[in-house]
């Protein structure tokens, strides 16, 4: 068992567990409403990120729990499940993984100041994931744009991201 975190470091990971399970949630209630628009491969792709976010509360999870921490589980609010377009969710999901990013860096930031080594080295690695998922939401909302203006446009949209991982 490792040594118990600083209060900071340990309300954030905590806090970062809700937030994980909160997009886990957001996502898969925006994979529903794409599945409804008749968009099975973009809900398949972001039924892919509501999955990645579960994996990613659980090993924020671990890592508490590997601390001897406890661990303080909050309420998760319902997500919103209604979107006019596709591109209002993929507009949605980009900012939620701006929000993700800007509390990893603070987890990130507290474990410098703490001088938590432990947890700089586990949260790196949520930094470089969190810098792929916003250049891949980035890239998406792009091309999504453009082809925005045409019924067979999103058609292809959907069709690539089904073949995407």
């Amino acid at each position: 068992m490792g040594v118990a975190f600083g209060k900071r470091v340990g309300d954030a990971l905590n806090k970062q567990v809700t937030e994980e399970l909160s997009s886990a949630y957001l996502y898969l209630a925006m994979s529903n409403v794409l599945r409804d628009m008749g968009l099975e491969g973009c809900a398949g792709w972001v039924m892919q990120r509501s999955k990645e976010e579960l994996d990613h509360a659980m090993k924020i999870l671990m890592h508490i729990q590997e601390r001897s921490t406890k661990i303080k589980l909050q309420p998760i609010a319902a997500p919103k499940q209604e979107w006019r377009a596709p591109l209002h969710i993929f507009e949605e999901m980009f900012r939620n993984e701006q929000r993700i990013t800007s509390l990893v860096m603070s987890i990130y930031e507290y474990s410098i100041v703490e001088k938590d080594y432990q947890t700089q080295c586990f949260i790196s690695w949520f930094v470089q994931k969190q810098v792929e998922k916003e250049s891949a939401a980035t890239s998406i909302l792009d091309r999504l744009k453009k082809m925005q203006s045409t019924d067979i446009g999103v058609i292809m949209f959907d069709k690539e991201l089904s073949q995407r991982k």
